[in-house]
């Protein structure tokens, strides 16, 4: 599957010289949409060690609560029970603010019916599975070699 345009070689840069514009369509055709997938937006992940503030620390915040079903939440549900026995529907709508309760069983974010799957392109497909493509390992010295080659 073709992502960069550096995957193609020189097969770009051919059929733009030799005027072949149905084939230069058809590459361009085969690339991935994906703007931050390009070539020149393509670079090594830089592993620094940036300063960011935790917010929800500093103000006294809880994180948003997980749509998952988590082994803690059964003491919740319990407790929510209980407090509906004795307090009513007013009662259960106060523990249900305070503690939440979960939406779901499983909170699968991957998990799309095999439908849209089907639908989806070969690079959102890609997406789905986090798949990244290989880095291009670059040398500075071919490029005065081609800079030389050109000049002559």
């Amino acid at each position: 599957m073709l992502i960069n345009e550096w995957q193609t070689g020189v097969r770009l840069n051919e059929a733009i010289q030799q005027h072949r514009l149905s084939d230069f369509s058809l590459w361009l055709a085969f690339l991935s949409p994906a703007v931050e997938e390009f070539a020149q937006f393509y670079t090594p992940d830089t592993q620094s060690a940036r300063f960011q503030p935790d917010l929800y620390q500093q103000l006294g915040i809880q994180q948003a609560r997980p749509f998952a079903f988590l082994p803690e939440d059964e003491v919740h549900l319990k407790q929510q029970a209980t407090a509906f026995q004795q307090g009513g529907a007013v009662a259960l709508h106060l523990m249900q603010c305070l503690q939440g309760a979960p939406l779901v069983m499983e909170d699968n974010k991957q998990k799309l019916p095999d439908e849209v799957k089907s639908g989806l392109s070969l690079h959102a497909r890609r997406h789905l599975v986090q798949q990244k493509p290989e880095m291009m390992v670059s040398d500075p010295t071919a490029l005065y070699e081609i800079l030389n080659q050109l000049h002559a």
